[in-house]
């Protein structure tokens, strides 16, 4: 059962991981802790459909307390990589940026933000991953473009 969950499983978990942390050593960690769960869970997932959308909502859990435990950072190098205090300044910034651009919103313009441009998924995808209508997916959306002029000024970009 385990090759056959990993076969069919083991690459979308591990697309889901290296979209977020960016990183193939990274990604192949948060995979083995993403797919243990899975094999945890798996009796208890009634509705196999839903498996898919568990497994990114448990992938991009798993990859965030990366980021959050200051393992990563998006944009950085493997965490093998980096040295602690020759990025700490970058860390910084992209973590205040990052804070800056979401700080105003709520989980649902987040992840739909998240899912469209970083993840690149289609709204019936995103639909199946967080619950919410293509309607308010595209509201959300907007929400963060009308959003942006604003955080451009602050920091001096237009």
């Amino acid at each position: 059962m385990v090759e056959e969950l990993y076969k069919k499983y083991g690459y979308i978990i591990f697309e889901r991981c290296y979209n977020i942390v960016r990183c193939e050593h990274d990604a192949h960690d948060a995979t083995q802790i993403v797919f243990m769960r899975l094999l945890e869970k798996y009796d208890t997932l009634k509705d196999r459909e839903q498996i898919v959308p568990w497994i990114f909502v448990t992938a991009r859990n798993c990859c965030f307390n990366m980021v959050r435990d200051n393992r990563k950072f998006i944009g950085a190098e493997c965490s093998d990589e980096i040295g602690i205090s020759d990025r700490i300044d970058e860390k910084i910034n992209a973590r205040q940026l990052i804070h800056l651009l979401f700080k105003n919103f709520n989980r649902n313009v987040r992840d739909a933000v998240l899912y469209t441009y970083v993840e690149q998924l289609e709204q019936k995808d995103i639909q199946k991953i967080t619950g919410q209508s293509p309607a308010t997916i595209r509201r959300n959306l907007k929400k963060f473009k009308d959003y942006l002029p604003s955080i451009k000024k602050r920091l001096g970009l237009v």
